[in-house]
């Protein structure tokens, strides 16, 4: 083992001497200031990031661009290019010397809902058409408004991956790389009446980009329910630009938001918009653990070779849970990396779900991890600062770059490899029409039971069952099942086996192939009525049977093998929708005469006697005719169709 360690350790050696990272510094060539916001790029602009206040960029170089050129531009200035220096190297100092633009005289003549318009139709020459992955860090806490006190702060880095912007409906992917958090609400039950967690964190650059996913007020089929004016202010970010308020148009509340977009006068592209629900948006949200006061959004985006992409976002919610005082829920997202090359999108268990807990994410700690991607923020980066100073005292670290702590992990033990089974379908069965007398009768007894019933033709029976999944690997687990028969007749049983899964589908969403192996039994029966019991020494098999009233069925048992084939279809990490088949081959078959006491509601302990046919105190007819067996068999087809839920990730 140390030996192919060894093996495997000096066949790395080659692929990570030939990663690194770069890092420099832009200074104005004539005041010799640092230059924020410079946009830094490789490879033909294929993988970037922007320097911060103080004029630094970091970016992480794979080997495939260390023979690209280094290129950095920014209006006003001279681009700057030169070959990549050998990696890892000091850190560089570039100057840029200006070069003066004029952004010309722009004469409105059209409307603000016009200039809207006009900025929708310019997304596609704006915003990349390619699918982009950006790196980015993200941030989001929970506290108590009026005290200011922190229930959890969370933070990490994400690798979001954005379809082209001519793809509205497409959704994206996200991948939580790192993270760390701080969690401050009672651990003790009970202590927090109603604890809010927040889901889709992760998804925050994907749900609040709100050119990629055209959201309502720059949506042609909700232009009916708004009213845009141009506002006075012409700059944005030191741009010149059309401000366009919006909010619901007079005379309607179908508008959901309410704020202030900015368009740039020479492209038409969106640079960002500032935006709030109103209030009839934020009753159509029907947040039901949660009455939300304030739901506001800001979203900016910059310029990177040519085309715009997500910069920041920032997400606030203020209101009341339904048990507790007022909280307040911020997200934060900034990007720090881009990269439009035509990266591969993670596996499907590496991808973040949109009902996933960001304060639960299960995301590996590597203390080198951050030796390897750019973690320098752009400048004001994050918007919220008192909160900033409360991160930087709650996580102990000097700056929103520094190494992220690990998540303590969850303690789940064997519970991470249990799954619950919840299915439902048809169980065969075969049933003629006819009609059944039993007469029991046990000897020395006074107890006297005359019994008479009929059945319908049936050759199935619904089904539902609940059972538990131990899961030994991704592919074998083994499961129990107790399953209980619905209509004319009635029975329980029980299944245990082992089963196997195969993907079918490793690259995207699972879809699995399954086998299995179970050993079953089964009780197909049929209720024949409620006796009064005048023998309170009764004794039937062996179990006495004191009570008042006693109920008696007939009912077939039979065990088998259960060979099964199916499928399953992951719908997120928790959740997988399954369909099986099963074939049974009996094993043994008996027939049973069920003596059950009957109790009250408050009643604890219930006897019940299994008499084996034939039997000296029992007579069966069937169709007049004496019988030893019931005239009903279990058959050989079951269909279940359902869920698994897996408790742990």
């Amino acid at each position: 083992m140390k030996l192919l360690t060894l093996l495997l350790y000096l066949l790395a050696l080659p692929a990570l001497a030939q990663e690194g990272v770069l890092r420099g510094r832009v200074l104005d060539a004539d005041t010799h200031q640092p230059i924020p916001n410079a946009q830094v790029g490789i490879g033909g602009n294929r993988l970037g990031t922007s320097t911060n206040l103080e004029g630094r960029f970091a970016l992480r170089v794979p080997a495939a661009y260390q023979a690209s050129e280094l290129e950095i531009a920014l209006l006003g200035y001279r681009p700057y290019r030169r070959p990549l220096p050998p990696l890892p190297s000091a850190e560089l100092l570039i100057e840029l010397r200006s070069s003066p633009a004029s952004l010309g005289t722009v004469t409105v003549t059209a409307s603000a809902e016009g200039i809207i318009r006009e900025a929708v139709a310019r997304i596609p020459l704006n915003y990349p058409v390619r699918p982009t992955q950006l790196t980015g860090f993200y941030r989001e806490s929970d506290d108590e408004a009026t005290r200011q006190r922190y229930d959890y702060l969370v933070e990490g880095l994400l690798r979001v991956y954005k379809p082209g912007y001519q793809q509205p409906d497409e959704p994206g992917q996200v991948q939580v790389l790192q993270s760390r958090r701080v969690d401050l609400r009672p651990a003790q039950p009970g202590a927090a009446l109603a604890p809010i967690n927040w889901v889709a964190g992760a998804f925050v650059p994907h749900r609040f980009d709100f050119v990629h996913t055209r959201a309502e007020f720059i949506s042609a089929r909700h232009f009916k329910n708004y009213q845009y004016r141009l506002s006075p202010q012409t700059t944005f970010q030191g741009r010149a630009v059309y401000v366009i308020t919006f909010g619901p148009r007079p005379g309607t509340d179908r508008a959901n938001f309410a704020g202030e977009v900015y368009i740039d006068e020479q492209s038409y592209a969106f640079l960002g918009a500032r935006w709030h629900r109103t209030p009839a948006g934020i009753r159509r949200e029907r947040m039901l653990v949660f009455d939300a006061s304030e739901r506001a959004y800001r979203t900016d985006y910059q310029v990177y070779a040519g085309r715009y992409y997500l910069k920041s976002i920032w997400y606030n919610t203020l209101g009341k849970p339904l048990a507790g005082q007022v909280r307040h829920h911020l997200a934060e997202f900034v990007t720090t990396a881009i990269d439009t090359a035509q990266a591969a999108l993670p596996g499907y268990q590496a991808r973040s779900q949109y009902t996933d807990i960001f304060l639960d994410n299960p995301a590996p700690y590597d203390s080198t991890f951050w030796q390897h991607y750019t973690t320098v923020l752009p400048p004001q980066a994050l918007l919220d600062q008192a909160r900033q100073h409360q991160a930087d005292t709650l996580l102990r670290r000097p700056a929103p770059t520094a190494i992220l702590a690990a998540p303590a992990p969850k303690k789940w033990g064997l519970l991470r490899h249990l799954r619950y089974t919840y299915t439902g379908g048809l169980l065969g069965v075969r049933v003629p029409a006819t009609d059944l007398r039993m007469v029991l009768a046990p000897a020395g007894s006074t107890f006297r039971a005359d019994a008479q019933a009929a059945t319908a033709v049936q050759g199935l029976a619904m089904q539902y069952a609940f059972g538990v999944q131990l899961d030994f690997t991704p592919q074998l687990a083994a499961y129990a099942t107790t399953r209980h028969l619905l209509g004319q007749l009635r029975g329980d049983g029980w299944e245990a086996g082992l089963g196997y899964a195969h993907n079918l589908n490793p690259y995207g969403r699972p879809l699995r192939a399954r086998a299995g192996l179970a050993y079953l039994r089964q009780s197909v029966g049929q209720e024949l009525g409620t006796f009064a019991n005048s023998d309170a020494d009764l004794r039937l098999a062996g179990t006495p049977l004191a009570a008042d009233e006693l109920t008696l069925s007939l009912q077939v048992i039979t065990d088998a093998l259960q060979p099964r084939l199916g499928l399953g279809l992951e719908v997120s990490h928790h959740w997988e929708a399954v369909a099986d088949l099963g074939y049974l081959l009996p094993l043994r078959t008996r027939s049973q005469l069920l003596i059950e006491e009957k109790k009250g509601f408050f009643s604890f302990s219930q006897h019940a006697a299994d008499l084996d046919l034939p039997a000296a105190e029992a007579r069966v007819f069937v169709a007049g005719q004496p019988a030893t067996e019931a005239p009903w068999q279990l058959g050989r087809l079951l269909l279940s169709v359902g869920v698994l839920y897996r408790l742990g990730q």
